[in-house]
């Protein structure tokens, strides 16, 4: 099941605060666990399904804004600590209590938004909730969207020519463990190579000073060399063995997420 339209909203609940988010999709539900038990040869009892325990489950999708990135990447940073989500899906509403992050995904193409997915999971404590009666409706407020350049990413403080498009992933189901995909033209002069990078920098937005830092970049697979006049898109994955961080320095904020 998949939850999109212009009226739905959805919202992070943590320690009393509500983070409305730019809507875009999804897919939290409560699903059942359990078994079934076959039905006799010959006898007239049909197959039963025994339930055991129910647990939340999905993901949700929503875009990089000034007023929510230092929250989603609080999330993660307090991946161990369970947040509530709020859905209002127009036809109905629901409340999804003490969930967790199992997994995460970030990705953009040159000149597009960026894209932040959470996969969702339960606690001990989660449960479905009605929408309280004395709750009104939460909508996000329009704010500028973080859109990505790929000519502004930087390896080892080189500015790269050009990085198409990236994935950057994260799983918090055993330790955590990040790698992140580049994609990038093909050609001699660039990089990255096979060599291994120690600071991979992605601007999220060069007005409001955020961007993002990866260290200790060890490439899971070799470029090859592919003898061709035509433009090549080409791709390549690196595991992220240490530290992942979020910097904010504007104005009005200065945060650094050490992930």
């Amino acid at each position: 099941m998949r939850i999109q339209g212009r009226d739905c909203t959805l919202t992070v609940a943590k320690d009393g605060t509500f983070y409305p988010l730019p809507y875009s999709e999804e897919t939290v539900r409560t699903a059942s666990k359990g078994y079934s038990l076959p039905c006799v040869i010959g006898g007239r009892n049909r197959e039963k399904r025994i339930e055991t325990k129910k647990e939340i489950t999905g993901c949700f999708v929503t875009r990089l804004e000034a007023l929510n990135v230092s929250a989603l990447f609080l999330l993660l940073f307090y991946n161990d600590q369970a947040f509530d989500i709020y859905t209002d899906r127009v036809f109905e509403k629901k409340v999804y209590k003490n969930v967790l992050v199992r997994s995460f995904e970030l990705r953009a193409t040159n000149g597009d938004a960026f894209k932040f997915r959470f996969d969702l999971r339960s606690s001990e404590d989660s449960y479905e909730d009605s929408w309280p009666g004395n709750m009104p409706s939460l909508s996000w407020e329009r704010d500028r969207t973080y859109h990505y350049n790929g000519h502004n990413v930087t390896a080892d403080l080189k500015v790269l020519p050009l990085i198409y498009k990236f994935e950057l992933t994260g799983d918090y189901t055993n330790d955590s463990k990040y790698q992140i995909t580049l994609y990038f033209p093909m050609s001699t002069e660039f990089y990255p190579s096979n060599k291994k990078i120690d600071r991979l920098t992605i601007p999220l937005d060069t007005e409001d000073g955020v961007s993002l830092d990866l260290y200790d970049l060890e490439p899971l697979d070799d470029l090859c060399d592919i003898n061709c006049a035509d433009t090549v898109l080409c791709f390549q994955k690196f595991n992220v063995t240490s530290i992942m961080v979020l910097n904010i320095r504007n104005e009005k904020e200065k945060l650094e997420v050490v992930l």
